[in-house]
């Protein structure tokens, strides 16, 4: 009853169609929510809920219709659907938020090695300069 150990669930991958539109596109002109004016898609000729966010092409109704009836079924009235997009826009942004934080503190220890990396290397060549002008002719 030798099994070989579980794998870990595999990463969604992008298939190759799908490619997806850089936040900073011109492209990308009308925000996705009012907490999340950062995220945008195109702005005409559909309204802007119906863009993918990710590649910002138009829906497709027919290949999205089992999650969409899976999410009428779990927010059956519009008051709750609102409250449910309120509170996914709310963790979007924290997330968000939080990638940026992390992004920063990154950039910070990156600066901070690099300034150590050049202190060091200027340490090393004066150390060298005065070893080689020791050395006798």
């Amino acid at each position: 009853m030798d099994q070989a150990p579980l794998s870990p669930p595999s990463e969604p991958t992008i298939s190759p169609t799908v490619i997806p539109v850089p936040l900073d596109s011109p492209l990308r002109t009308t925000p996705i929510h009012p907490l999340l004016p950062e995220i945008r898609v195109p702005g005409e000729p559909l309204p802007s809920h119906k863009y993918d966010p990710v590649n910002c092409t138009p829906i497709e109704y027919e290949k999205a219709r089992t999650q969409l009836e899976q999410l009428r079924q779990e927010y059956p009235s519009p008051e709750e659907a609102l409250k449910a997009q309120e509170q996914v826009a709310r963790e979007v942004k924290q997330k968000m938020g939080d990638a940026e934080r992390k992004r920063e503190d990154v950039q910070k220890a990156m600066d901070k090695k690099i300034k150590e990396r050049n202190t060091e290397m200027k340490v090393l060549s004066k150390y060298q300069e005065v070893k080689v002008s020791d050395i006798p002719a």
